[in-house]
């Protein structure tokens, strides 16, 4: 079920929830322009949240180069092998990066481990925030 807009009822500056069914006290927002509005606005969060998550994960690879786990170039091959899905998440588009992670081989250091962990993340992304 798809989460809806909804405004606290009876309040000078009414609280918005983005929830999957009407909480007590709040009223179902109809208003298209103000849908369109926070509609807007979760994509920008997303967005935020799929850069952050993405500036982890290359900061971990560069730690993993500094302590020797891997070369600059089993990274780069890493790097390159996931662009796609980077572009996804950074953009905010986690639906799509599901659908990207999982058609995604294993090669060099992209392990089952690796994929599961991702795969994981973008899951309970989705989970929590559609």
């Amino acid at each position: 079920m798809a989460r809806k807009f909804y405004k606290e009822d009876n309040e000078v500056l009414p609280a918005i929830k983005f929830a999957e069914n009407q909480p007590t006290g709040f009223t179902l927002i109809t208003d298209e322009t103000l849908i369109h509005d926070l509609m807007k606005g979760q994509y920008v969060s997303r967005s935020e949240d799929g850069l952050n998550y993405y500036n982890n994960f290359r900061t971990d690879r560069y730690i993993d180069i500094i302590n020797g786990i891997y070369t600059d170039d089993e990274v780069f091959e890493l790097e390159n092998h996931l662009k796609d899905l980077g572009i996804e998440i950074v953009s905010g588009n986690w639906l799509t990066a599901k659908n990207t992670i999982s058609n995604l081989s294993i090669s060099g250091i992209f392990t089952q481990i690796m994929k599961d962990e991702i795969t994981a993340f973008i899951d309970t992304y989705i989970l929590n925030n559609y």
